[in-house]
């Protein structure tokens, strides 16, 4: 029989807690399994709550950081686990009852280390549904590191990971505040998933409830953590490093286009062109100069 850690982040998710918790204790099938939930310094009722909310189980441990972001909280978490997959929730997202067992199935079948199944969006904390499956769900190897190369495809729950591959990877990089899209970019290029198309989770759309609502600090870490990528990661394909370079040029012209007004004339429309047009590898060298491109205003968010 194997086993899965769940490993839950939680900042400031008080509310969210009875329904996350309750559906990650609710998992169907038969492996072992142990709970970390890490507190990265909650400034609400989040640890009271999981205190509650875990109070008579012996199968959880509960950590408390000081505030540090959620990459550098999921290693913390993720150096207490001990059993050999890696079940990563956000404090705000629901798991299906079947979401662990259908993944574990998934990484079973085709013998891999990196499982990946559909994410479903709710509204309502209070009514979390998930569409009802009439036959096995279709399972296959997929070009997530594809996916990876244009935009960030998912957040890590709908994952479930090997635990020697998550450490294989570097794990979450701490130099970076968000700790999804480069662990996923490094996980896909090392180790093709299995995608698995069934729901198995739920995210939520409520204003205010996630990281991920500062698209500003979600796209400049994107860019952020491709130069890391591109930089370290030898054997690269030239249309691979030409992909991400258009990519990330694209996002710093967008940003600047559709929140700061930023006319053809700007340099980022001509970055972005020499990048999508120019001769290969012409505007690779101006590559960190996207990350200007998302600076915060005077006086704004960090």
């Amino acid at each position: 029989m194997t086993g899965v850690s769940f490993i839950v982040t939680v900042y400031n998710k008080a509310v969210f807690l009875p329904a996350v918790l309750g559906a990650i204790f609710a998992q169907e099938g038969d492996f072992a399994r142990e709970f970390i939930i890490i507190d990265d310094g909650s400034r609400d009722d989040s640890v009271a709550v999981m205190e509650r909310l875990c109070s008579g189980r012996t199968d959880v441990r509960i950590i408390r950081q000081a505030n540090a972001g959620p990459a550098k909280a999921t290693n913390a978490a993720v150096k207490a686990a001990t059993l050999p997959w890696l079940k990563i929730v956000d404090g705000d997202d629901v798991l299906a009852p079947w979401c662990t067992q259908s993944l574990l199935e998934a990484t079973s079948r085709l013998g891999t280390r990196f499982a990946v199944g559909r994410t479903v969006i709710y509204r309502d904390l209070a009514h979390v549904a998930f569409p009802e499956a009439s036959a096995p769900p279709a399972i296959r190897r997929g070009d997530l590191f594809a996916e990876c190369l244009r935009n960030a495809p998912c957040n890590l729950t709908p994952t479930l990971i090997d635990r020697a591959l998550y450490w294989e990877v570097g794990g979450c990089d701490e130099r970076l505040f968000i700790q999804d899209f480069s662990l996923l970019l490094r996980l896909s290029w090392r180790e093709t998933p299995v995608l698995v198309d069934r729901a198995v989770n739920a995210t939520s759309d409520l204003p205010g409830s996630r990281v991920t609502d500062n698209q500003r600090l979600i796209l400049k870490e994107t860019n952020q953590a491709m130069i890391y990528f591109l930089a370290e990661t030898a054997g690269l394909p030239f249309a691979v490093r030409r992909t991400a370079v258009e990519r990330a040029f694209g996002r710093a012209w967008k940003w600047q286009r559709r929140k700061l007004g930023a006319s053809l004339a700007s340099r980022w429309f001509w970055l972005y062109a020499l990048a999508k047009l120019g001769p290969p590898g012409l505007a690779s060298p101006f590559l960190a100069s996207t990350l200007d491109a998302f600076a915060a205003p005077a006086g704004g968010r960090p």
